[in-house]
């Protein structure tokens, strides 16, 4: 019996995070130029989501918070209706923190946290964030 439960767990575990990589016919690609270097995401069918990709093309001035996320200030606010109040990032997530208007890109894990929303992550790219000591900018479109 512990052994099947074991199993069960396991196969849960699998096809809930295998399907949480998977894109959904409504979400977007967006591709993310960094310097000379491209980046690509998906922004997620979601009120945020959506309301975010009503301001692309964006530039953003970006620059690192905690060794653990890059930050620009969008300068807009976005559509968080119908999203929970809290989120726990993940490496690759890209995410909107309400409070400051912030698009955060994580390149490390991190806690949950509330006013922080997530609109999409990452699918190509990450390291290219990461590898960036000093601020840099960024210009997202629709691929």
């Amino acid at each position: 019996m512990k052994k099947f439960c074991i199993l069960l767990y396991i196969t849960f575990v699998f096809v809930y995070y295998a399907g949480a990589e998977e894109m959904k016919s409504n979400d977007v690609i967006v591709e993310i130029l960094i310097g000379s270097e491209k980046a690509e995401g998906i922004i997620y069918d979601n009120n945020a989501g959506r309301s975010f990709l009503s301001l692309l093309p964006l530039t953003l001035k970006m620059s690192d918070y905690n060794n653990t996320e890059k930050i620009g200030k969008i300068g807009k606010r976005i559509d968080t209706n119908g999203l929970p109040l809290s989120y726990d990032p993940n490496v690759s997530d890209i995410a909107y923190y309400e409070p400051f208007g912030n698009l955060c890109f994580f390149y490390r894990d991190f806690g949950l946290s509330n006013s922080l929303y997530s609109i999409g992550r990452l699918t190509k790219g990450i390291d290219i964030f990461a590898d960036q000591k000093q601020d840099f900018e960024i210009t997202i479109k629709r691929k």
